[in-house]
């Protein structure tokens, strides 16, 4: 088991650069997701540290060893894809041993590491069936064991839980995370999936046109968004135009749609035009007549809601380009369309964003 270093990888295909200048250290056993959109480069940086493709400037550190120019074969890595990829002629257990058979372990061995691993992907009954036999989610764990059956240093997954249905996938997401820590083994994973990569990692590298955008963990990245991108991409946000007016201590006064709200500091200076970000879950309906001086308060009318269950989504029009969503108790939440309403915030649940 080994930790992963990118140093200063550039990578281009012909004249379009898919990564600029990435560096990047994955701690050993360590669950790191590369998040991002298609075309960020999250699938590129897997490839290179499997070695299907090489740098064109950089170098790839696995472990101790600089495997830069080392084929994929003799990196000692473990990959799973998301067609699972899983030989449809060979029992289950046949394919869990495979890489075991072709490096020339004994029979012995070879049954046994199978049975352990079968037990660990809860699947001891199924070993003599046939991947068609199984269903998706089964054969997913299956592609999992093989790839760790010979131990690799590193174990790479890319959007490997993309075909499966919703209630599937959360539970595949458990899953997985539960056999990775039981093995501890360094473990990257690529997603465009926000949900999936915050319920799985350690740390997530938020990546964007073959750049890092933020590194973190879940919660840091979720509550703590350092770019407008990062911000709008990782979970549901609202996000204002404003312009910084002054400050107040560890506040900024900013001016945005007609109203006046402080804003914690950032890092750094901050002044002009700005981005205010509000997660809708932090904004509450507010009755005027006993505002709290504590709440930033603008106005606006209903202008649509959907209901999910726990929670209804309101859609507020306060004159910018989209509404602003709030997330509201379905008891709380008001039903007449065009209504007018106020809509609030504790200042310290808002970030200032510049980029």
């Amino acid at each position: 088991m080994s930790g992963v270093k990118i140093n200063n990888v550039v990578k281009r295909f012909g004249d379009f650069t898919a990564l600029h200048e990435l560096n990047l250290e994955i701690q050993e056993g360590e669950f790191l997701s590369l998040l991002g959109p298609s075309g960020c480069g999250k699938t590129t940086t897997l490839r290179l540290i499997a070695g299907f493709i090489q740098p064109t400037q950089g170098s790839i550190i696995l472990g101790d060893q600089d495997v830069t120019q080392v084929a994929p074969q003799h990196r000692e890595i473990g990959m799973v894809f998301q067609d699972y990829a899983l030989f449809p002629h060979m029992t289950i257990a046949d394919n869990i041993g495979f890489g075991l058979r072709e490096r020339g372990y004994p029979k012995e061995q070879i049954r046994a590491r199978v049975g352990d691993l079968l037990d660990l992907i809860r699947l001891a009954e199924v070993g003599e069936r046939y991947p068609a036999e199984v269903s998706g989610g089964q054969q997913q764990r299956i592609a999992v064991a093989r790839a760790v059956a010979y131990p690799p240093k590193v174990l790479l997954m890319d959007e490997p839980l993309g075909a499966l249905d919703l209630k599937l996938r959360e539970t595949m997401q458990v899953e997985l995370r539960r056999i990775q820590q039981e093995l501890k083994i360094t473990t990257v994973y690529v997603t465009h999936d926000q949900t999936e990569a915050m319920n799985m990692s350690d740390r997530i590298v938020v990546m964007n046109t073959g750049r890092i955008e933020q590194i973190g963990s879940a919660e840091g990245i979720y509550d703590d968004p350092r770019t407008r991108f990062v911000a709008d991409f990782v979970g549901q946000i609202n996000l204002l135009d404003a312009e910084v007016t002054g400050a107040d201590g560890d506040f900024l006064i900013a001016e945005t749609l007609g109203s006046q709200v402080r804003v914690p500091k950032g890092e750094g200076e901050c002044s002009g035009k700005v981005s205010i970000a509000v997660r809708p879950e932090h904004l509450q309906l507010v009755d005027t007549s006993s505002s709290d001086n504590a709440l930033n308060v603008i106005s606006g009318k209903l202008s649509g809601r959907t209901f999910a269950g726990n929670l209804t989504r309101l859609f507020v029009d306060v004159g910018a380009e989209s509404p602003i969503v709030v997330e509201a108790r379905p008891q709380d939440a008001p039903s007449e369309i065009g209504v007018s309403i106020n809509i609030g915030w504790k200042v310290e649940n808002s970030r200032v964003l510049t980029e």
